[in-house]
């Protein structure tokens, strides 16, 4: 719980927007970022791709899946946020159309596992560094 400020104060306190404690985001500031994407697998010529770098945010939803859905479910928001919404949704097309086996959607999954927990088991500090090779 919150904890409340006194109601009585023995002096005043100025306060500025800048400095009373609260913290402050914008959502309407923060100019959209351009991601570098490296091809991970080719289905009929389409190349599918993922970021070169995970970002802090990929961390933190990937690892939330995992703590809520567990690791089923969580393994294929970890195929769908590394390849973004519209390649998964093509990769399904070809699943549901079973335009591939599903020894080969396990593959991606593996595939996209593999990168994500390489990136985790790694020594580097910065998000991204043991994404996959360019």
């Amino acid at each position: 719980m919150p904890t409340r400020a006194p109601k009585t104060r023995t002096a005043p306190v100025p306060v500025t927007p800048e400095d009373d404690g609260v913290l402050r985001i914008s959502t309407s500031s923060s100019p959209p970022v351009e991601e570098v994407r490296v091809t991970l697998f080719v289905i009929d010529e389409e190349e599918f791709t993922v970021p070169k770098v995970i970002s802090e945010r990929l961390v933190f939803l990937a690892l939330n899946s995992m703590r809520d859905d567990g690791p089923l479910f969580s393994a294929q928001r970890l195929v769908e946020l590394l390849l973004g919404r519209p390649q998964y949704n093509r990769l399904l097309v070809h699943y549901e159309r079973q335009a591939i086996t599903q020894e080969n959607f396990d593959a991606v999954v593996k595939t996209v596992s593999a990168l994500f927990f390489d990136h985790m088991n790694s020594d580097d500090d910065a998000a991204g560094k043991a994404s996959p090779a360019s």
